[in-house]
């Protein structure tokens, strides 16, 4: 792990009452303490202390209560937080999320032999369940969902030291996902060429700019050169402009530094949670949906609607299956292909707008057809969508 890295990391350590998770979730926490200041450790009672008295503890409870875990370490992970969560909660499907959601994730399993938990039996609930005073104590009366594939698994039985275990935690390669850092140097060097057809505001921004009020904010997901966001300043809008090219997003930042309609932000516009908190009249996204996969545009288009106001407005503009380029290069996934440097993902329109739906959008207009975004001698077929929370 990289001192200077303020990426985010989750380390989930689960495993039944007793396995010693606190324990080795503490000496975790201070070891990485010493090179890392962006740190929070989450003990599972004190998780039920911010949950507080409002879910109980039978199964579907205990559910309801591990997808709050997981979603509030998200949030912390989304901000660049290093969190360790001690915790039971021993449900696949929570476990799952948390692998596909996080930036990066390591799953912590401490499997303890019954005999040892009973004899540690540090809270009195394995000899509560044995004396009828105590009920639902997970893994007992009440069925778990153990681990099918942990990073990491220790038999914490006390054959080896807390040190030891925190060692084979930490000896494990952290791998990142790559939503943040998705060709950053194609678009570094492609933004600072200095093309006038990519210095001028796009089509699409002329194009609506006479449907959005002057003094209203809107959200400009991968701003890329800041073309489109620069126009809108201009034109009277509040503009919050996010791209992950780190490059190009300094350099706006320092010659719009004295704009005040206008902020630059570096950060992952698919689920950055100090985003979504704001609320906009409008969101404006241009090529930047076919830079993502299926699953992060659900994501997205669900953290847009939160962040939207009542009767906002997403303008969406994004490649097509038709496009001529489509087929070629390298397939990464469906529909998607890395070709000419760089991911592009081609999308069709009708799932586009069952999705939008599914998410509560209305569709004001959605339209596929060439004459869109010409460059030069090319002039592929665009999407356009237009919906309204």
């Amino acid at each position: 792990m990289n001192q200077k890295d303020s990426r985010g990391i989750l380390f989930w350590i689960t495993g039944l009452s007793g396995a010693g998770k606190t324990t080795i979730g503490n000496e975790l926490y201070y070891r990485l303490k010493r090179e890392h200041s962006n740190l929070v450790l989450l003990d599972g009672d004190v998780l039920k202390r911010i949950v507080g008295g409002q879910v109980g503890y039978s199964d579907s409870e205990r559910h309801e209560r591990a997808w709050m875990y997981a979603r509030l370490c998200k949030g912390l992970t989304d901000q660049g937080l290093i969190v360790i969560c001690c915790t039971i909660a021993m449900f696949d499907d929570v476990r799952q999320w948390n692998r596909e959601n996080n930036k990066a994730y390591v799953e912590v399993f401490l499997d303890v032999p019954m005999e040892v938990l009973i004899m540690r039996d540090q809270k009195g609930m394995y000899s509560g369940i044995k004396e009828g005073v105590i009920s639902n104590v997970a893994g007992v009366d009440l069925n778990v969902e153990y681990p099918k594939n942990p990073d990491i698994t220790i038999v914490n039985d006390g054959s080896i030291g807390i040190k030891k275990c925190v060692d084979l935690i930490l000896s494990h390669k952290i791998v990142y996902s790559k939503d943040f850092m998705r060709d950053t140097d194609y678009w570094n060097s492609y933004y600072n060429k200095s093309n006038d057809e990519i210095l001028k505001p796009s089509k699409f921004a002329l194009d609506i700019i006479d449907g959005l009020k002057k003094g209203c904010s809107i959200l400009e997901l991968g701003c890329g050169n800041g073309r489109d966001s620069v126009f809108f300043a201009n034109n009277g809008l509040l503009v919050t402009a996010i791209d992950a090219a780190d490059g190009i997003i300094t350099k706006l930042q320092g010659q719009h530094n004295d704009n005040q309609n206008i902020r630059f932000l570096c950060d992952d516009f698919v689920c950055s949670s100090a985003l979504f908190v704001g609320q906009y009249d409008y969101c404006y996204s241009r090529f930047s949906l076919h830079a993502i996969n299926e699953q992060q545009q659900r994501e997205l288009l669900s953290n847009v609607y939160l962040a939207l106001k009542k009767g906002g407005v997403f303008y969406i503009e994004v490649r097509s299956v038709n496009d001529p380029i489509f087929g070629l290069g390298e397939c990464v996934g469906k529909n998607a292909y890395r070709y000419n440097g760089h991911y592009r993902r081609f999308l069709e329109i009708d799932d586009l707008l069952n999705e939008c739906r599914q998410v509560g959008f209305n569709v004001l207009y959605a339209k596929e057809s060439t004459g869109f975004a010409p460059i030069g001698d090319d002039d592929p077929p665009i999407i356009r969508v237009v919906v309204e929370k």
